[in-house]
């Protein structure tokens, strides 16, 4: 019986959705995943490249897949919103097609859903500098943001924006407002916070790595469109503060310390930083972007 599904929306990455597709085959085989207990959803947005024979060749070998090819390109966040729809786990999982999978990763998260019935899992990139304990379990979603300001930095709940950092159930999500809110660049969030902050469902943090963010091809975004992150990170923060009655959250807290992080990386390592985001030289948007995060101020 599908447990968990995991929804990948996807877009010219052939090589890397193999790479990912492999990691999970692997996982499956090795941990010994009950048959059907995971089903993976694949929206293909009219990629260009060999994406419907690299999703053909893992079909039932060993894994589930329920694979959908758009038309034409109806954008990224569209996509989402229909992979999304396409799920019927009881938990979804929405994966960016870039990821780098943690050794175990699947088997331990079937275990922690299993065990603690979450309304949320939230996955952090195993990079990220995350301040809070872990594991923990915050009996709701309001009590999770309210720990994040006590201790002085609310970037967690921007950088929760990630994708793939969302294992949420799936009575805890409104399709229906992901998709109006489907200009603001993350309609997931919408998605998932409004019904999970009011059935007042638990959020847990685990304690075992689950996803490592793929630097390389992020510096070159899907679909090839740079978002203004800071302003799309303030504008769902004023949300997030509004819906949950929290005027303490300061809405431009996350750009300010990701801001910091970046000055500080680039003062400390300034050849490092170089090599890591090359490929954004080629990105004229990404001009924009770094100097709108150096120099605008909230």
């Amino acid at each position: 019986m599908e447990f968990l599904s995991i929804a990948i929306p996807t877009y010219n990455r052939a090589s890397i959705l193999k790479e990912l597709l492999t990691s999970f085959a692997r996982q499956v085989r090795e941990d010994k995943v009950p048959d059907g207990e995971v089903i993976f959803y694949i929206s293909d947005n009219a990629a260009t490249d060999t994406t419907p024979e690299v999703v053909k060749g893992f079909e039932n070998n060993p894994l589930k897949i329920v694979y959908s090819r758009n038309e034409k390109n109806i954008g990224i966040s569209r996509n989402l919103n229909k992979v999304c729809a396409m799920a019927e786990g009881r938990f979804i999982w929405t994966l960016g097609d870039d990821e780098l999978i943690c050794e175990h990763a699947l088997v331990n998260l079937l275990k922690a859903l299993r065990q603690h019935e979450p309304g949320l899992l939230i996955a952090f990139d195993t990079r990220y500098a995350f301040t809070l304990p872990q594991p923990q379990m915050f009996k709701d979603y309001q009590s999770f943001a309210r720990e994040c300001i006590r201790l002085g930095n609310s970037h967690p709940l921007a950088e929760q924006t990630l994708l793939s950092s969302n294992i949420f159930r799936a009575d805890c999500y409104d399709g229906k407002y992901a998709e109006e809110s489907v200009d603001t660049w993350f309609p997931h969030m919408f998605g998932i916070i409004r019904p999970l902050c009011r059935q007042h469902a638990p959020v847990l943090l685990p304690d075992f790595p689950i996803i490592t963010t793929r630097e390389s091809e992020r510096s070159t975004p899907s679909d090839g469109v740079w978002a203004d992150l800071d302003a799309c990170w303030q504008f769902y923060m004023k949300w997030l503060r509004d819906e949950m009655q929290l005027p303490e959250l300061d809405p431009y807290g996350p750009t300010n310390v990701a801001r910091q992080a970046m000055l500080e990386n680039i003062k400390k390592h300034p050849i490092a930083y170089l090599r890591r985001y090359w490929r954004a030289l080629f990105q004229p948007t990404a001009y924009k972007f770094v100097f709108s995060r150096l120099f605008r101020r909230g």
